[in-house]
């Protein structure tokens, strides 16, 4: 496994993970205005003979333009493949720069680039720059199963997260990249498209597909570096969420902090603490209590 870190505005660290897979980490800045970018992250691209498969288009503009002309220059890829995972602006702001490729994703993911197009080019949504919109143009539902060379790729339909949101199985590898639907520390909960119940199911779901390696958008680059987390991870994210649903009507919930509700897991070094996610928690409980 091979590292190189890259400057720019915020730094992007390659991480060569097998022959045929590269992290972008784009590393975690606790002090910048996004919270993407205090959150940290990265994305990941397949490639073989001449040919790349990008899952997501980074966060910031111009970083999905680095990570193709990276590709181009260091593994000769001639021929791109753009996955958006779903429609969430720090997974999609650079896919312009693959306009002359196909584009994948779930119908639900290029109906919401269309709805909020106009919000996102003026660049009026949340705190992310403006930036041109390209949707996806290739389209599905459930299962979509792609080939790179001798690479089975597959992309499975999860209701966790995010309507229509995408995870990339390599099922040969046992390789899960997870992209939202499993972060390290804690997940970001959305229960107005699926319940709580619905979207514990799909983890356990996920949690029985044979699986050895997940890479997930948020995370550690540390664990990435050491061949990415184990079905562990799947616990965790599942545990995390049964233990908001069970404390949620205790008097105390409100102050109850992610440390807490995830110490067991803390302890094991499943998952580590990154204080940023306290925003998150936060958040958390507030979409719980409004769906309970």
């Amino acid at each position: 496994m091979t590292q190189e870190v890259i400057n720019m505005e915020h730094k992007i660290e390659v991480v060569e993970i097998r022959d045929y897979l590269t992290c972008f980490y784009w590393g975690r800045h606790p002090e910048d205005p996004m919270l993407d970018m205090r959150l940290g992250g990265g994305t990941y691209a397949l490639h073989k003979n001449g040919r790349a498969i990008v899952i997501d288009s980074m966060t910031r503009p111009g970083q999905g333009t680095w990570v193709r002309e990276y590709l181009e220059r260091t593994h000769q890829i001639t021929h791109f493949t753009l996955v958006s995972s779903h429609w969430h602006v720090d997974h999609i702001i650079d896919n312009h720069a693959y306009a002359d490729s196909v584009i994948i994703g779930h119908k639900h993911t290029r109906d919401m680039m269309l709805k909020k197009k106009a919000v996102f080019e003026a660049g009026e949504y949340s705190d992310y720059d403006a930036f041109k919109v390209e949707p996806p143009n290739l389209v599905f539902e459930g299962r979509l199963d792609l080939w790179l060379g001798d690479l089975k790729v597959e992309l499975h339909e999860y209701k966790v997260h995010e309507a229509g949101h995408l995870g990339v199985l390599l099922p040969d590898e046992k390789i899960f990249i997870a992209n939202d639907i499993l972060e390290d520390p804690l997940w970001f909960f959305d229960f107005g498209f699926a319940s709580a119940e619905t979207q514990l199911n799909e983890l356990e779901r996920l949690k029985n597909q044979e699986i050895d390696f997940i890479f997930p958008c948020h995370c550690s680059i540390d664990k990435i570096k050491k061949g990415g987390f184990s079905k562990k991870l799947i616990e965790a994210n599942i545990n995390y969420l049964k233990k908001m649903m069970a404390h949620a009507a205790d008097p105390d919930f409100d102050t109850m902090t992610g440390k807490t509700i995830l110490q067991d897991e803390l302890d094991s070094g499943v998952i580590e603490w990154w204080e940023p996610y306290t925003e998150v928690h936060e958040f958390n409980k507030k979409e719980l209590l409004r769906h309970v």
